[in-house]
C-alpha cells in the first residue's frame, strides 16, 4: 500500500539557501531564506518493497536505505549515562556486525518528538519536516575533521560513510513517521548545497527539488526493536554521490488521537578498509 504526503521542497535552485535550524522545545521550527515548494507525493510502503534481494555494498541496501531488528536494553532514551554505557556499544556492535566497518565513531544523538506538550516537558527538538540530506560534499569531510581531529587526514585516505540509525521510541509510529528517497531516483543537479546555521555551529546541507522521477518510501507501524539504517555521506567520487534526502511525513489516515511520534536518531562514521 501507498499513501499521499505533502513534502516540502526548495522552489528553485539558488545559490547558497541559509537553513536555520531550530532550538529544542515547544516551539522548534525551521526557517529557510528561499521559498519553499508543498508537493504532494505518493509514498510506498517499503516492508512490500520487491528488490530486498537487490545485490549490497557494505551490507547496505542500494537504495541507501534499510529496516532492520535491533532491540536494546536501553529503558530511558533521555538518561545520558544509559546511552553511553549501553546504547553507545550497542550501536557500535550493531554498525560493525551490519556493514563491517573496522571502526565505528559515533557523534550524535538527537531525540524527536512531534508533540508541542513532549517537546516542552522533555526539551526536544521537533520531526524534520523537510526534504533534506544531512551533508553536502564538503560538510561530510569538514565533520570528519571537527570529530576526529588528527586522525582525519588518514582516515580521508580510505572510504567511509556517514550513517544514521533512526530508532522509533513509540510503539508503534501512528503518525510523522520517516519517508526517504531511493537514492538511485535522485539526480545531483536535484541537491542544492544549503548552509545551515545554528546558534553554536555554521555547517551545510542539502536541500531538494521536486523530480517526479523520485521514488518515496516509508516503513509502516515501526516498533522500537526495530531501526532505518540510511546514508548520509560517502567518501566515494568526492562525496557527490547523491544519498538518502528524506523527511518526516504526516500521514493522512492516522487514527484520531494516535500516539505522539518520539525517536532517536544516532549519527555514525563508519570506516571500510
Amino acid at each position: 500500500m501507498s499513501v499521499q504526503a505533502e513534502v516540502e521542497y526548495l522552489s528553485k535552485r539558488t545559490e547558497r539557501p541559509v537553513y536555520y535550524a531550530s532550538s529544542a522545545g515547544r516551539n522548534a521550527k525551521h526557517e529557510i531564506d528561499q521559498p519553499m515548494n508543498h508537493v504532494t507525493v505518493e509514498v510506498a510502503d517499503a516492508r512490500e518493497r520487491d528488490d530486498e534481494d537487490a545485490p549490497r555494498e557494505f551490507g547496505q541496501h542500494p537504495s541507501g536505505f534499510d529496516l532492520l531488528k535491533f532491540p536494546s536494553k536501553v529503558e530511558n532514551f533521555l538518561d545520558p549515562g544509559r546511552i553511553e554505557q549501553v546504547y553507545e556499544p550497542e550501536v557500535i556492535e550493531f554498525l560493525k556486525r551490519t556493514t563491517g566497518a573496522y571502526r565505528i565513531h559515533l557523534f550524535d544523538h538527537t531525540v524527536r518528538a512531534s508533540s508541542p506538550e513532549l517537546r516542552e516537558i522533555k526539551n526536544l527538538r521537533e520531526p524534520a519536516t523537510l526534504v533534506h540530506n544531512d551533508y553536502t560534499s564538503k560538510s561530510g569531510f569538514v565533520c570528519l575533521d571537527e570529530n576526529l581531529g588528527d586522525d582525519a587526514e588518514k582516515l580521508k585516505q580510505g572510504r567511509f560513510q556517514i550513517v544514521n540509525v533512526w530508532r522509533p521510541l513509540s510503539d508503534p509510529v501512528e503518525d510523522y513517521p520517516l519517508a526517504l528517497v531511493d537514492a538511485r531516483s535522485v539526480a545531483p543537479a536535484q541537491v542544492v548545497d544549503t548552509e545551515r546555521r545554528s546558534p553554536t555551529h555554521v555547517g551545510e546541507i542539502q536541500l531538494a527539488l521536486h523530480d517526479p522521477a523520485q521514488r518515496w518510501y516509508y516503513y509502516s507501524a515501526m516498533r522500537p526493536d526495530e531501526v532505518l539504517l540510511f546514508k548520509t555521506f560517502d567518501s566515494i567520487d568526492g562525496g557527490t554521490r547523491p544519498c538518502t534526502i528524506h523527511t518526516a511525513i504526516k500521514l493522512p489516515d492516522a487514527p484520531p488521537g494516535a500516539k505522539p511520534r518520539e525517536s532517536i536518531e544516532t549519527r555514525a562514521f563508519v570506516f571500510f578498509d
